[in-house]
């Protein structure tokens, strides 16, 4: 899952309208082209749900830090139209209720959560620390020297990486309590990260050459029976020549995004059951649902897209594509594709030039 970094916006003009916690915002129905993952050859015409986020009081820029597999809870962020306002704040969505999160610091967020609730994350204080959020208790998980949680799947197993001499190494906190238990990496590879985990408990990241400094991460799964493998190439491309790291898995799905020479840089998706692996047609940290439908932007472009099989499909937002010098994008998609969560452009910057954008979903078919 993507690993992103908070900063709270400075002073700007308030344009969008808020909301007091728990309040829901107005949806808006939009008429687009869909087309589900097993109907990829022809666009079904189908009215979308496009909703905002709750924004709380005090606050106006809003983005979604993550989403249970199963779309009933909502992570995301709201952070302040003023320097001088209050400290971003970590929310969780779910049933129409909007509950805050306590974190560490301003640039703490939970990067995943599952339907229960349960969320995870990791910060940088004197040094990195991985947390879960559990039981209305944000809580360190056990490292030596520090850490990064990034994933949690139903059960509510967690992924990611320990520090250990300056390197990370790919760990697992089983739900258990116990860990956190070091991931085997693959033959001449001396570092990596964990970024995700299916329910079944297969688990993908990638893998790194100590000193490789050329930026050619491997992507890399471990399965439930302890081996692992490299993920497959897509036609044409060398495992040596590229660079890729997996974000999402559900099922036997699993995206991300992938640069080599010959395919540019871009969104990826892998089928983990067959061993292949494809471009596509989207931006990188491409999110998949459990039939294969993945989701992000358009390459190239400002505008929020889903593409099932060969199908692209353009979803709605705040502004006039024309108009957008930022750009919309879906960070999570439900594993049975219906519901989407991500980030659309409201049109204005901070006083730092940061694009100013509100969290929502889009609800198709």
């Amino acid at each position: 899952m993507q690993t992103r970094v908070n900063r709270r916006f400075k002073a700007r003009k308030a344009i969008a309208a808020t909301a007091a916690v728990g309040a829901v915002a107005a949806a808006t129905v939009v008429s687009v082209q869909f087309a589900s993952a097993d109907e990829s050859d022809t666009a079904v015409q189908q009215a979308c749900a496009f909703e905002t986020l709750p924004i709380p009081e005090g606050y106006q820029s809003t983005r979604v830090t993550g989403m249970s597999n199963d779309g009933t809870v909502i992570a995301y962020l709201a952070e302040s139209p003023d320097a001088d306002g209050p400290a971003p704040q970590q929310l969780l969505y779910a049933d129409g209720d909007v509950t805050e999160v306590p974190m560490l610091n301003d640039y703490a967020t939970l990067e995943d959560v599952n339907a229960k609730g349960v969320g995870v994350g990791w910060t940088f204080m004197s040094g990195y620390v991985p947390y879960v959020w559990r039981d209305g208790e944000l809580t360190e998980l056990p490292t030596e020297e520090g850490g990064s949680a990034h994933a949690i799947n139903a059960k509510g197993d967690i992924v990611g990486s320990r520090e250990s001499g300056g390197t990370f190494i790919p760990v697992l906190w089983p739900a258990d309590g116990t860990g956190p238990v070091d991931l085997p990496l693959p033959e001449g590879n001396e570092l990596g990260s964990a970024t995700d985990i299916g329910n079944d408990g297969t688990i993908v990241g990638h893998v790194k050459v100590e000193g490789d400094n050329s930026g050619k991460s491997k992507p890399y799964v471990w399965h439930v029976d302890g081996t692992g493998d490299y993920l497959a190439m897509p036609e044409g491309v060398d495992l040596a020549d590229a660079s890729a790291e997996v974000t999402d898995i559900k099922g036997d799905w699993a995206s991300g995004w992938l640069s080599a020479p010959g395919v540019g840089y871009g969104g990826v998706r892998w089928n983990l059951a067959e061993g292949t692996a494809e471009m596509t047609d989207l931006g990188d940290w491409v999110a998949v649902s459990g039939k294969g439908t993945v989701a992000s932007h358009l390459r190239d472009s400002p505008i929020a897209a889903y593409q099932s099989g060969e199908t692209i499909v353009e979803l709605p937002g705040l502004i006039d594509p024309a108009d957008n010098t930022s750009r919309d994008n879906v960070v999570a998609i439900s594993a049975d594709g219906s519901l989407l969560a991500g980030d659309v452009f409201i049109g204005e910057y901070d006083a730092d030039e940061q694009p100013l954008t509100n969290a929502v979903t889009w609800t198709c078919g």
